[in-house]
């Protein structure tokens, strides 16, 4: 099933769908009690007046009515790369309902407030600063925007990992764009975030939606997989819903790397680049990449570099050609060969390729000039054939392919994208899907 819609979405839709109607189901004693969990941290314990005066001038100014943020830095062990135990970390953010919706609860005679969970995994980042838990600060005011929308507004409870290579875990190779590693990760971040709720006493009720924009859209289709194959967990998968993601990665990696490719953003394939040689003994930078650029990638992924600091060292602009960057040699064989082992590589990595039994709904929009929404219609068509049991895409009408350094189609239609997954969840949780 398709929908269009227009990116002029209002707030007020996800608001007046999440706030009074959302409770999740009971508590059932299915929850995950993590054996990973390291530390917590209280960053930040905003109430609910103060969260409903940020929600009135950022978001809707008709709003009534929000849920107290009380924003949690965990540490939690997960694996590396090379499978060694490491520590990483992620921004847990806990909603926590006034008295007045409380009031309300009653007086409508539903159950005792209990909390859902959305999984969330951000857009690709390139500095250490850019974590999540570095970007939430103890200020007395919500830092983490999408954490706003899903916690302080929808009532969810917010799990966001920093990725292993940031936070914490800063100075390790980034998995990015490599299923097993970012999979394991978030849901080793989950099983953490549930143990504290748990040790805390917070009434987590088993219900888990994921979903994520860009890299974080890669990444929750992996997790999505890799829950529904993990038979020993016990919460309860309700929603999906992936965003602008690269799913089929050999097939992205087809459209750039060719002779006369372009890039619209080079430090994403630098980075994919960088990444792959990481992970796989058999992928060497050296090969792939110009010798004259070689030298730039010391060091440019150890989190002081932003994008703009990437793409100056590379000496690169947005939308620079693919030979620009890329061994012509090295392209001119990947180009040729169905075999090729980058290829081979990139294909171990799509994701998509199961037939899911949650509630999946696709969101892009519809002239993406990063990820290209053919890759969303095809990884729909890919998830039906295999037999997935309701898949839903919905497409954003965006209008702007203009752009300049920080700003463009893929970037802008982030937020009207998480609008659209969170009212989506609560629609679910409110059993109206």
């Amino acid at each position: 099933m398709k929908q269009m819609i227009k990116s002029s979405i209002t707030f007020a839709l996800v608001s007046s769908l999440a706030i009074f109607t959302g409770c999740g189901i009971d508590n059932d004693g299915k929850n995950v009690v993590g054996d990973n969990f390291v530390s917590a941290e209280v960053i930040d314990d905003i109430n609910a007046s103060t969260m409903l005066s940020v929600v009135q001038a950022q978001f809707d100014p008709s709003a009534t009515n929000a849920f107290g943020y009380k924003a949690v830095k965990i540490i939690y062990e997960t694996e590396n790369l090379d499978g060694e135990t490491i520590e990483a970390s992620g921004l847990l953010v806990i909603p926590e309902a006034s008295p007045e919706y409380l009031a309300y609860r009653d007086a409508m005679g539903l159950p005792p407030f209990s909390i859902s969970m959305i999984s969330e995994s951000h857009g690709t980042i390139f500095t250490d600063a850019e974590a999540p838990t570095n970007v939430e600060v103890a200020n007395g005011m919500p830092d983490y925007a999408t954490a706003v929308l899903m916690t302080g507004i929808a009532g969810f409870a917010a799990v966001i990992p920093d990725y292993i290579g940031y936070g914490k875990s800063n100075g390790e190779n980034h998995p990015y764009i490599l299923k097993d590693a970012s999979a394991q990760d978030s849901l080793d971040m989950i099983n953490a975030s549930v143990r504290y709720m748990t040790d805390n006493n917070i009434a987590f009720n088993s219900q888990l939606y994921v979903t994520g924009y860009s890299q974080g859209g890669y990444n929750a289709m992996a997790l999505a997989q890799k829950i529904e194959e993990s038979k020993e967990l016990h919460f309860n998968l309700e929603g999906v819903a992936p965003m602008a993601g690269p799913y089929l990665v050999k097939a992205f990696g087809d459209e750039i790397l060719k002779s006369d490719g372009v890039m619209s953003v080079p430090a994403f394939m630098a980075y994919m680049a960088d990444s792959y040689s990481n992970a796989y003994t058999d992928v060497r930078l050296d090969d792939m990449i110009l010798e004259s650029k070689v030298p730039a990638f010391d060091g440019l992924f150890d989190g002081t570099n932003d994008v703009v600091a990437v793409h100056t060292k590379l000496m690169l602009p947005l939308g620079a050609p693919t030979l620009g960057l890329f061994d012509a040699d090295y392209v001119a064989a990947y180009e040729a060969s169905e075999s090729h082992l980058l290829k081979g590589r990139f294909s171990e990595n799509n994701v998509g390729q199961w037939a899911a039994q949650t509630k999946m709904n696709l969101i892009h929009c519809s002239n993406d000039d990063v990820i290209p929404v053919e890759l969303t219609y095809g990884i729909e068509q890919m998830l039906n054939t295999l037999g997935a049991q309701s898949v839903t895409t919905t497409i954003i009408d965006s209008v702007d392919a203009n752009y300049t350094i920080g700003e463009s189609v893929h970037s802008n239609c982030g937020l009207p994208a998480y609008q659209q997954a969170v009212g989506w969840f609560a629609a679910i949780r409110n059993g109206d899907i």
